[in-house]
């Protein structure tokens, strides 16, 4: 039977990966042993997520990527959920319906922790951060790390971080701004952007202050299904940092994130059509203090709130517990030090106090709070051989105390081949919802009740890989296994009514165990005449092992590639992307695999002004939007 255009693309691109990840070293240049300029810069991008001190990339324990700043723009990222989209091992997912959260190695949107700088931010709709409404104006690079991270932060950090670094002020004055328009070919979801930031300093003063308005109109793929495919969004952002130099090693920092965001459209809920209109708001803002001593010892202290406001307006009015206001409010308290001992140990300790809380109308008190330490060794243990040992404490209001500890390795091989793995343990604390809401979920038809009894859901993972440079190539590849135990999910217990007016109900308990395991690959190779080669691919198997199912929602298999040529002489960069997605079980079936193409290129004009124009969804496949065409300019000064 001849092969359909699917099936072509499924395997050209699957082969396309791999063939970027394996044979991208035979396409470095012979006469460079050592790494191309380009290829040191990378290597040289400091990290801080993986350990809370600055490594290099090939330094860094464990499997960590970085999204730059020129990735972003690169992509034409607007938003934080645009720029995950192809990172290696993580799906960028909508669990809810509504909401864009990272996932990461197989595990749940849950189970994966988002912070900004190192904070963390009070979950919204679902228990989770919509990463969609997050824009990049103010992002310098966001860090990926995957693998358990409790060790170091906690609650949510089973499948691993995603750490968004912002601009911090710098001694400079500098203005950017941008602004871009853009329509899909059904001449519907028009969609407009304005951004912009700017940096000034005095003495020892510096200020950054930024913000940016987004605004989409509506789209649908399907008329006259009583439903919107794409909503009419709305959303502004403003942000502020500052950085205040007390003494040549002492510093006072801090800032402000706000958003207010609007997403209206068409439903179908419980047997009407309704006009559902959400009102997000998030306001975060911190005090940090850093200080350092002696050359060898660092100390950080800092507080943080975060407050997120969700109100629901279904017209006609509905019964659902969906409409009205809920406020999620979190404020943390975090004292950190790091100091070098006896030449081979970089101690690391630190202590937090957590507190979170949610009100809406039922008047009802719900909130959690949660106590800390934990401590890390960085230990050159001889020169091939460096090792990292970490554990910590947490001592939850509801659910009790949580061990969480984690070793990793680098042996140094060569100088550009080295081999890296860890073990550690991860936990995820009960949410407020599932201790103390009720839900409506599916449009009204099920009901899910809280458990104030619920256990933390933990894991136990391993991974093993190898990395390394020659000439102007990078690559590597890791194996991982995460095994989960005392998953929480929604058990059906009874059903009230029949017909169109049927709800069934269902309460959280800690029943499933799960698998998740896979292999990583990842590539990139500078070619002659400008271009540019990367690409990375995961393949992953999941397993309910309560059930013998594969896990709803993650692919078994994702790949990109991506082809770059730049002309700094012209100041002209242009790119190809292309992906695909692998078939994925849904509960009852699986949806099958599809690529997707995009194309984007920029032309200097000036040094402060240049154009670009992009195409979205070049083979209009229908699992996204229709093919979304856009144009725009940024300036700086």
């Amino acid at each position: 039977m001849k092969p359909t255009t699917q099936a072509v693309l499924k395997r050209s691109l699957v082969a396309g990966c791999t063939a970027v990840c394996i044979s991208a070293p035979f396409l470095a240049r012979a006469d460079q042993p050592q790494p191309a300029a380009d290829t040191l810069q990378d290597l040289d991008n400091v990290v801080v997520t993986a350990t809370m001190t600055a490594k290099t990339l090939q330094d860094v324990p464990g499997s960590v990527k970085v999204i730059t700043a020129k990735d972003i723009k690169e992509m034409n990222a607007t938003t934080v959920a645009e720029a995950l989209e192809n990172a290696t091992g993580l799906i960028v997912s909508s669990e809810t319906g509504r909401v864009a959260a990272p996932s990461i190695r197989g595990t749940k949107s849950k189970q994966t922790l988002v912070l900004i700088d190192g904070r963390r931010m009070a979950v919204g709709y679902g228990d989770l951060v919509d990463i969609k409404q997050i824009p990049v104006v103010m992002i310098e690079r966001i860090e990926v790390v995957r693998g358990p991270s409790s060790s170091l932060y906690g609650s949510d950090a089973i499948g691993g971080v995603v750490n968004i670094i912002t601009k911090k002020p710098a001694k400079k004055w500098k203005m950017e701004a941008t602004g871009q328009a853009g329509i899909n070919r059904e001449g519907e979801g028009g969609a407009y952007l304005g951004s912009g930031y700017g940096n000034g300093y005095y003495d020892r003063f510096s200020l950054l202050v930024g913000g940016e308005y987004n605004a989409k109109n509506k789209w649908n793929r399907t008329d006259n299904d009583s439903q919107d495919d794409g909503d009419k969004i709305g959303q502004g952002f403003g942000a502020g940092r500052f950085a205040l130099d007390l003494t040549k090693n002492q510093s006072l920092s801090g800032g402000f994130e706000y958003s207010d965001s609007s997403m209206e459209g068409i439903r179908f809920i419980e047997g009407l059509v309704r006009n559902r209109d959400a009102d997000d708001t998030r306001l975060g803002y911190y005090l940090q203090y850093d200080g350092k001593f002696a050359d060898n010892y660092q100390m950080m202290l800092r507080l943080n709130r975060s407050e997120y406001t969700n109100k629901i307006t279904l017209t006609p009015a509905s019964t659902t517990s969906e409409e009205g206001t809920k406020d999620n409010n979190l404020n943390q308290a975090e004292a950190r030090f790091s100091g070098l001992f006896f030449k081979q140990h970089l101690i690391t300790a630190g202590l937090e106090y957590r507190e979170e809380e949610r009100k809406d109308a039922t008047s009802k008190k719900m909130d959690v709070n949660n106590v800390s330490f934990y401590l890390q060794d960085e230990y050159q243990v001889f020169k091939p051989l460096y090792l990292v040992l970490g554990g910590r404490f947490d001592d939850n209001s509801k659910f009790g105390s949580q061990w969480t500890p984690r070793v990793s390795l680098i042996y140094d091989i060569l100088d550009n081949l080295r081999l890296k793995g860890s073990y550690g343990r991860g936990f995820r604390a009960p949410s407020i919802t599932e201790l103390f809401v009720t839900s409506w979920r599916q449009k009204g038809k099920y009901i899910y009740e809280p458990n104030q009894n619920l256990k933390a859901e933990k894991s136990e993972s391993y991974e093993v890989g190898i990395e390394g440079e020659y000439g102007s190539y990078r690559g590597s590849l890791t194996l991982f296994r995460n095994e989960l135990k005392d998953m929480i999910d929604a058990v059906y217990y009874k059903s009230v009514g029949s017909g169109s007016a049927k709800k069934d109900y269902y309460q959280f308990r800690n029943i499933s165990k799960a698998m998740t395991q896979g292999i990583e690959l990842e590539s990139s190779v500078k070619l002659p005449s400008g271009f540019d080669l990367s690409g990375n691919a995961t393949w992953l198997e999941t397993e309910d092992t309560s059930t013998g199912k594969e896990l709803t929602g993650q692919p078994n298999f994702k790949g990109y590639i991506k082809l770059g040529y730049t002309d700094k002489g012209s100041k002209f960069h242009a790119n190809v992307r292309t992906s695909f997605t692998g078939r994925t079980y849904n509960g009852t079936g699986s949806d099958a695999g599809y690529p997707l193409l995009h194309c984007y290129l920029s032309k200097g004009i000036t040094d402060n002004f240049k154009i670009y124009a992009g195409v979205e969804n070049i083979l209009d496949r229908a699992t996204t939007e229709p093919t979304f065409v856009y144009t725009g300019v940024n300036i700086t000064f």
